[in-house]
């Protein structure tokens, strides 16, 4: 097993602040006094998982007058274990060691940080000075992009753990960290990694029903899926605990589509198409209209809504999202997971025709046959619209329609030209709630644009330059439903002739590519190279 120990200086004001404080012993004898700096190397260990590992840490200790350091004493304190990282109360501390050197043993499994205090005293004058310090534990994959690669039509998972200031490229983590093998047979289709599995308003309001929000990941093959926990890469729950009905009838799994998103996930297994709430148990159930079971090509959700689309009858669909008074009314979901309740569809999706009044931008229930759906993305602060994209075959012009609660329900449609190098057939598309304007990120080949639909408008925003045969298979901000910095942060899977590589751009409140430092960072290691990629997914705890 691998053992990393990073040591990074960082010289920040904070510890010169610090430092500077020591202890007045009464000698008012006007004199030059004796000044110390101390600086803590950051030290940053990756979480130890069968053996404990020893960091050992030396401080860097400058002086004003003297030259040596035979009249230091050092004394080391361990922060005590309730007590708050980065305190500076020396009652928060205990005694560890004596000595300049520093040498702490990180026991298996040991994942909270490790605070420190240094306390260096002058025997000759008496003079103390402190300063504070710590080990970052960092946990295994977290934060992490989780990197789904296709080898001889099989799935391997890899990662790009840490950050663009210092990382690990993973090709085979299973094989890395549990020396196994990729756990599903079959071709790979998606991975998903999310921070809040489950909603955070029901865990609580119905904690005491056993809701729960955990860091969770979903692998899915044609053939197979799995929900795993993050860290761990342990199975939480197997295809024949998800996917019950084509198991319970022994039915071999043709999943053709998977997509998860704030408000749930949407599988489709041999045309048939499931949604589970994201309500943290996994659980789904078939979505119909009326009693028809409609053909689901696209998924998304806003506000309070799911949105289908059915491409057999080519049109719009909606359910209602379940709020917490349904589930307190409907426990059956909850049954089968906490007490092995046999499953039944006794709670499948609802799904109706959306209406249309003089005020909607077109007729949600008929729509252009010659358009296709290529996907429904979520954006505008806190999910409050849906933007269903469609274009024909081959063409080169997109149309956007838009959706809210608010009436108009169909509040806008939207068509711009492409590129001409755009193919809209392989072209990828992401939104985040970042963005309150109506913006939309497009993938083609190996540049990404923006689309400003107001402006009617695709601007050019990156281009993978290294090699202009290269495709971006895939993107996903780290955190779509994120206004803030994770929700500005876009990962690509990128695909050349001969491997595979992330790119994350930082872009700024208005949708450009930031000029900052570190704002586009290219991860790929030429001794760990990733292959074929499928998809990606960012990971945090």
């Amino acid at each position: 097993m691998r053992k990393y120990i990073i040591y990074i200086a960082s010289f920040i004001g904070a510890a010169l602040l610090q430092t500077g404080c020591y202890d007045d012993k009464g000698d008012y004898d006007y004199h030059d006094v004796n000044m110390m700096e101390i600086v803590i190397p950051e030290t940053k260990l990756r979480m130890p998982k069968e053996e404990a590992v020893e960091v050992s840490i030396m401080p860097q200790i400058s002086q004003t007058l003297e030259q040596n350091e035979e009249n230091l004493v050092f004394q080391w304190k361990r922060l005590n274990p309730n007590a708050t990282l980065g305190s500076d109360r020396l009652s928060d501390y205990t005694d560890y060691s004596v000595g300049k050197e520093c040498k702490i043993t990180v026991e298996p499994n040991e994942s909270d940080n490790i605070g420190l205090m240094l306390v260096v005293s002058d025997e000759k004058n008496g003079t103390t000075w402190y300063q504070i310090g710590e080990i970052a534990i960092i946990r295994p994959l977290n934060p992490c992009w989780f990197v789904l690669q296709e080898k001889e039509g099989k799935g391997v998972l890899g990662a790009v753990e840490g950050t663009s200031e210092g990382y690990y490229v993973y090709p085979d983590v299973f094989q890395s960290e549990l020396n196994q093998s990729f756990p599903l047979e079959g071709k790979p289709l998606a991975v998903s990694a999310r921070k809040d599995y489950g909603n955070s308003t029901l865990k609580q309001m119905l904690g005491f029903f056993g809701f729960t929000v955990s860091p969770a990941l979903m692998l899915v093959t044609d053939q197979d899926l799995a929900l795993l926990t993050p860290s761990t890469l342990i199975t939480k729950y197997s295809s024949d605990k998800i996917l019950f009905e084509p198991v319970e009838k022994g039915e071999p799994l043709n999943i053709g589509y998977y997509k998860m998103n704030a408000h749930g996930e949407l599988f489709v297994n041999s045309g048939k198409a499931y949604c589970a709430p994201m309500d943290g148990f996994c659980v789904p159930f078939s979505v119909v209209q009326e009693s028809e079971l409609p053909i689901i090509s696209a998924y998304g959700s806003y506000g309070k809504n799911f949105l289908f689309f059915d491409s057999e009858n080519h049109c719009f669909l909606r359910s209602s999202v379940p709020n917490y008074m349904a589930y307190m009314s409907n426990q059956a979901t909850q049954n089968i997971r906490r007490y092995g309740t046999k499953w039944s569809d006794q709670k499948p999706v609802q799904t109706y025709f959306m209406s249309s009044n003089e005020l909607d931008a077109f007729d949600p229930n008929k729509i252009d046959p010659s358009l296709e759906m290529r996907d429904i993305v979520t954006g505008g602060s806190q999910g409050d619209f849906a933007y269903a994209i469609a274009a024909p075959q081959n063409g080169q012009e997109l149309t956007v329609f838009k959706f809210s609660d608010e009436d108009p329900v169909c509040a806008a449609r939207y068509t711009l030209a492409l590129p001409s190098e755009v193919n809209v057939e392989t072209a990828k598309f992401t939104a985040s709630y970042a963005y309150m304007a109506n913006l939309i990120f497009m993938a083609s080949g190996n540049k990404l644009y923006r689309i400003d639909l107001d402006r009617g408008r695709v601007v050019e925003l990156y281009q993978y330059e290294a090699d202009p045969s290269a495709q971006i298979t895939c993107l996903k901000f780290k955190d779509a439903e994120n206004e803030e910095e994770l929700g500005m942060s876009l990962g690509l899977g990128i695909n050349t002739a001969d491997k595979g590589l992330v790119v994350e751009l930082q872009l700024t409140v208005a949708g450009d590519v930031s000029r900052g430092e570190n704002s586009i960072c290219v991860y790929e290691d030429p001794n760990q190279p990733i292959g074929k990629i499928v998809d990606i997914s960012y990971n945090y705890e």
